[in-house]
Formats: C-alpha cells, sequence, structure tokens
C-alpha cells in the first residue's frame, strides 16, 4: 500500500494550492508568492517542503537558517489543509524537514500560548520538541511568544 502523503521540494506553481492552506491556517495567502520567491530562486538557504496527497499539494513547511548561530534552524511556518488536521501530513512534513536539515544542530519552533495554536504546541510536544521558553506580550499586549526546541545532531 502507497504511503498517503509524500513530501518534496516546493515550486512555484504550488503556491495556487498552498495559499489557501496559508490563509486558513497561518497568515493572509497573498503574502506567500513574495515569502518563498527568494528560496524557490535560490537566493537564499530558505527551505520550502511541500506535502502532497495523491499528488496534490495539501501542506508546506518553511525554515531559515538562524545567522550567526552554529547550525541553528528556525521553523517559520507549517502548515496542513484544515481537513487534514490528525491525519499523518503534519508528522510526515516535520519528519522530512529534519531529514533535510541533516547537518543542522538545533531546530527552533516559535508558536503563540493563544487557544488557537493548542493543536499546535500539542503537536510539537508529541513529536519531541522541548518547551524552552515563554516571551510575555512579544507579538502583542495579549500574545506571548512560546518557544520549543530539537537537538537534531
Amino acid at each position: 500500500m502507497p504511503d498517503l502523503f509524500q513530501t518534496r521540494a516546493a515550486r512555484d506553481t504550488d503556491i495556487p494550492f498552498l495559499a489557501p492552506i496559508a490563509e486558513a491556517t497561518l497568515f493572509p495567502g497573498d503574502m506567500l508568492p513574495d515569502m518563498m520567491a527568494p528560496g524557490l530562486s535560490g537566493d537564499s538557504d530558505d527551505l520550502w517542503l511541500v506535502v502532497e496527497q495523491d499528488g496534490v499539494p495539501v501542506g508546506f513547511a518553511f525554515v531559515q537558517s538562524e545567522a550567526l548561530t552554529d547550525r541553528t534552524w528556525n521553523l517559520r511556518a507549517i502548515a496542513t489543509s484544515p481537513d487534514l488536521h490528525g491525519a499523518g501530513a503534519g508528522t510526515v512534513l516535520i519528519l522530512a524537514v529534519e531529514a533535510a536539515l541533516a547537518d543542522a544542530r538545533l531546530l527552533v519552533i516559535d508558536t503563540t500560548q493563544t487557544p488557537d495554536q493548542d493543536r499546535a504546541r500539542r503537536f510539537y510536544g508529541a513529536r519531541g520538541y522541548d518547551h524552552v521558553a515563554t516571551i510575555p506580550a512579544f507579538f502583542g499586549p495579549d500574545e506571548d511568544k512560546v518557544t520549543f526546541t530539537k537537538m537534531l545532531a
């Protein structure tokens, strides 16, 4: 039986599929083309991965290296289609990120304490990420920054 989800490097033709997912889960979908451009063009070391189901993009991950660090990367965004939450697409995607960062030492993930991020915080904890910090009012007066990390090497 074939795997339900496959991952690969993102392409610009994925944007029409990924923009509605971004819109539904993280940020305005019209931000995606400009966000993806440096990584897709090779002008940066940004890593964009896509998870597919039956050849159709159903999620994405965006990772950047942290300047002035020893092989530390930051997972800036990870999202799957809301109708697939809990189906394993996110797990396949984050495992692909970790595999793609074979030379990385540390992966950092930031989220918030808000109720809409409860699922994300549980997801990271269940996949071996440690909650290492909370910075009160970081994103706004009522929105803390909640940081998770995982040693990769």
